[in-house]
């Protein structure tokens, strides 16, 4: 992300929104900014089923405003919009090769 090139506020809270782009359903966080350094990238960590629920998995329009609230959850009362997007949300199935059951093994004379 570069969402610092556009900020206006001095020390914002990152408001993202997230809408599917099948149901229109959307989801919002607030996130704080990891980035050890602005000056290239802005960097953000996300958690399903943590940070948000997404309901579906597939693409998503992002879309990322600062805001000073810290807990305002609405796009129409946050601050101006700083970067938008597609983001691909997927979910991450068990390896094939796992088994659950003991291997048992017999021994005749």
């Amino acid at each position: 992300m570069t969402v610092t090139e556009l900020q206006t506020l001095t020390a914002p809270h990152w408001l993202f929104e997230f809408i599917d782009e099948q149901s229109q359903q959307s989801v919002t966080c607030i996130l704080d900014n990891i980035s050890p350094s602005t000056s290239r990238y802005d960097e953000f960590q996300i958690t399903d089923g943590v940070d948000v629920n997404f309901p579906y998995a597939g693409f998503y329009t992002y879309r990322i405003y600062e805001q000073t609230s810290d807990s305002n959850l609405d796009p129409a009362l946050a601050g101006s919009l700083c970067e938008e997007g597609r983001a691909h949300v997927f979910e991450v199935f068990p390896s094939d090769n796992e088994y659950d059951q003991p291997i048992t093994n017999y021994i005749y004379e």
